[in-house]
């Protein structure tokens, strides 16, 4: 990995985690400072942030992006017509492996235990890695990798509050009982059905993002 890469890497996972917070300001000399790189890596990073949206101009100055409600409702919008499309074709294109992996990721995720009221940080670490593990799958069933890097871009853009959304009360119990009968519509072959239960999903949690902006961090 080139230095411009490695400092696009390290300013984009300061975003994310909102180690950078939105509306902070971004300067090629301060960042090259914080993070111990040059000012061409810097630059480049900072020019490849804008194009993807993380950071934006504004009274001559760059700053983080700060995400409001309208932009959870455009990601998601693009987010249900990718998402929906990949569940119909998952149900069609699937191979047998591919159906026993989508098999064994719904049994782990209902190996989680929710009934203990508020979760531990590995039992959500867990969750949020089998929850990236079932959409791949679904995308590879689908064999659609374009869709998947579109996907994975949208989902950077509120990575920095998606987490937040576990705190909500019975959130993961929810969301394991979604991801379970979107994929045994998949497993069945009822693309309709798999399609219907991934839109009632992603607005499910496009709800949640937006009531947590609304309640703790931003103003919509």
């Amino acid at each position: 990995m080139n230095s411009g890469s490695e400092a696009y890497e390290r300013i984009l996972k300061a975003i994310v985690t909102s180690e950078l917070k939105p509306g902070d300001t971004v300067a090629e000399i301060q960042l090259a400072e914080r993070f111990g790189f040059g000012r061409t890596p810097v630059r480049e990073a900072i020019m490849r942030l804008e194009n993807e949206g993380f950071i934006v101009s504004s009274e001559r100055k760059k700053r983080v992006y700060i995400l409001f409600a309208q932009d959870i409702e455009n990601i998601f919008s693009i987010k249900q017509a990718i998402e929906c499309m990949v569940s119909r074709k998952a149900a069609v294109f699937s191979e047998e492996d591919d159906k026993r992996e989508l098999a064994s990721v719904i049994e782990e995720m209902k190996k989680i235990d929710t009934g203990k009221g508020s979760l531990d940080d590995a039992s959500i670490q867990n969750w949020l890695a089998l929850d990236a593990r079932f959409h791949s799958v679904l995308f590879k069933m689908a064999r659609n990798h374009r869709a998947e890097n579109i996907v994975d871009n949208l989902n950077l853009q509120f990575r920095r509050i998606k987490v937040g959304t576990m705190v909500l009360e019975g959130r993961i119990e929810k969301a394991i009982q979604e991801h379970s009968a979107i994929g045994y519509a998949i497993l069945s072959g009822d693309g309709e059905e798999a399609s219907r239960l991934m839109f009632e999903h992603m607005e499910n949690v496009k709800c949640m993002i937006i009531k947590l902006m609304d309640a703790f961090y931003y103003v919509s």
